[in-house]
Formats: C-alpha cells, sequence, structure tokens
C-alpha cells in the first residue's frame, strides 16, 4: 500500500479543517443532498452549510446552542465513487502534474469524508476484462483497500468506456445515491443527454474531472503509442488555436449538460486543489 497517499490525504483534509473555521467541508458534506426525508431523527449542533430553516429555536433557546433537526435521510448516505482508469489517466494535466495521482487523492479524499461522515462508501470502476464493485461498506480498512484498488488499476487499458460503466449503474443500483464520478476530459466525452437523465432520477450526481494536458505548446508524450508527438504538431500556431477552440467548445457542451439535470461539476489541474475543489463542488451542489 502506498501510504504517501493516505498520510497525503489525511493531512490535506485536516489542514483544510483548520483553515476553515466553519468547517465547510463536514457541513457541506451533511447537506450534499437535495431534499430530505420527513422523518425526523434528533438534534445536533449547527454547522456552517446548514439550512437555517432546519434550526430547532425553541430546543436552542433551551441549551443556549444552535441546534438543527436531523432527518433520517441525513444520517447515513450511500456514496459511489466511480473511479475512470486506463492509459489515459497516467498522463498529465496542463499544469504538468500526473493525472494518476491527482485521480488517486480526489478519490481518496472524498473516501475518507464519506467514512469519518459514518456513511457507506463503494468504489466502482472498470478493470481489465471487465467491471470492479467493492460494495457498500464504511470504515478504516474499508477506505484504505478502495484506494489501493483504484491506484492498481489506473494505466491498464479497460474493455468498456465511462459510458458503459455509468450506464451499469443507472440499470442494476436501485438506491438512492451520492454518485461522484472521477475522469478526464476523454471520459465525459461518452455521457450524453440520455445518460445523465437515467443516473439522476433518483441520485445526485458529481463529476471531478482531471485535466488534460495540451498537445501544442510543450513537448506532448503521447501515452497510448509510447512516444514524444512530432516537433512539428507541438509547434503549429494554428493547430493549438484550433485545439483550445475544440476543448472550449466540448467544455461548455459538457456544462450546459450538466445544468440541465442538475449535476455538479469541477476540474482539478494540480494536486493543491483537490480539497477546495471538494468543498467548493459540495457547497455549489447544496445550493442549488
Amino acid at each position: 500500500m502506498d501510504y504517501d497517499y493516505l498520510s497525503k490525504i489525511r493531512a490535506n483534509l485536516t489542514l483544510y479543517s483548520k483553515k476553515k473555521t466553519s468547517n465547510l467541508l463536514d457541513g457541506g458534506f451533511r447537506s450534499i443532498f437535495r431534499g430530505r426525508s420527513l422523518d425526523f431523527d434528533d438534534l445536533r449542533e449547527y454547522t456552517y452549510g446548514d439550512n437555517v430553516r432546519d434550526i430547532d429555536w425553541k430546543s436552542s433557546s433551551k441549551t443556549g446552542k444552535t441546534l438543527v433537526r436531523r432527518y433520517i435521510a441525513e444520517r447515513k448516505h450511500n456514496i459511489l465513487l466511480v473511479g475512470d482508469s486506463g492509459l489515459k489517466m497516467i498522463a498529465d494535466t496542463e499544469a504538468g502534474e500526473p493525472k494518476e495521482r491527482l485521480a488517486v487523492m480526489t478519490l481518496g479524499s472524498l473516501g475518507y469524508l464519506a467514512n469519518r461522515h459514518g456513511d457507506d462508501f463503494a468504489l466502482l470502476m472498470n478493470r481489465g476484462a471487465g467491471m470492479d464493485f467493492s460494495f457498500f461498506k464504511s470504515g478504516e480498512v474499508h477506505f484504505e483497500r478502495i484506494v489501493r484498488r483504484y491506484e492498481t488499476s489506473i494505466g491498464k487499458e479497460p474493455r468498456k468506456n465511462l459510458g458503459d460503466l455509468l450506464d451499469y449503474v443507472a440499470d442494476n443500483f436501485r438506491r438512492r445515491m451520492l454518485i461522484f464520478i472521477i475522469t478526464d476530459m476523454e471520459g465525459v466525452s461518452h455521457v450524453d443527454d440520455r445518460l445523465l437523465k437515467k443516473l439522476t432520477v433518483q441520485s445526485d450526481v458529481l463529476f471531478l474531472t482531471i485535466g488534460d494536458a495540451y498537445l501544442t505548446g510543450a513537448p506532448s508524450f503521447d501515452v497510448e503509442g509510447n512516444g514524444y508527438e512530432p516537433d512539428f504538431l507541438q509547434t503549429s500556431k494554428r493547430l493549438a488555436r484550433l485545439e483550445r477552440k475544440e476543448r472550449k467548445a466540448r467544455h461548455e457542451m459538457f456544462l450546459t449538460l450538466c445544468k440541465r439535470y442538475d449535476v455538479g461539476f469541477t476540474e482539478i489541474q494540480r494536486e493543491d486543489e483537490v480539497v477546495d475543489r471538494i468543498a467548493e463542488l459540495m457547497e455549489e451542489h447544496s445550493r442549488t
């Protein structure tokens, strides 16, 4: 097991919690589901990100603390972590950082948060000839195992793409879930209107895409061809303009699709962005 990943995940989230005295990550994680069960369960102290309409003013006045009503649906989430893999994930981002490391850090951070909140979480990914599903559990051992499983799967080209994986989720999972999808630009190209419509019937869906390096402007290594791209491609100004135009069009098209189905979306280019992007994504999604 690469304990460097685990120690970095824990350290990054601990530092973030200390930096943000409002503890945005915990508050955002609790309130990320839209709507709620009507079954009242108990009271807990108010945390930033909670809905002010849930404050129990009578109980708060008696205890001297701001208390909010907690509902059964809020006690435990089912978190599905969908990890994209394959050779494309061992390339670099535009910032020159390994996509593999950012993907593992992102998935690990989400798993760590789910475990800290006491939720059941599972990992689904393509692995070689088939799909690999870890089942919904909680606990430190489960958290460490799914991080390792994802880490060791990246770079092994699967037969199925991300769209196939998400179709499987939409057709076979019957529970309400929070679905976090870690992928890249090529991965989201397999996600269409039909698929998002199916996924969002009963679940909340959030995409965390790992940015891709540009073909032009700097030496570019083709991980599939196992060699550097020709110099004339890397230095072509016309190709650079076309590449940026195409990427912008793809990005805007996918954002439009996400807005249509209230799907969360963020992009990560550097390791030091991981926790901030997760927090911003959850905060924005819980407000919409």
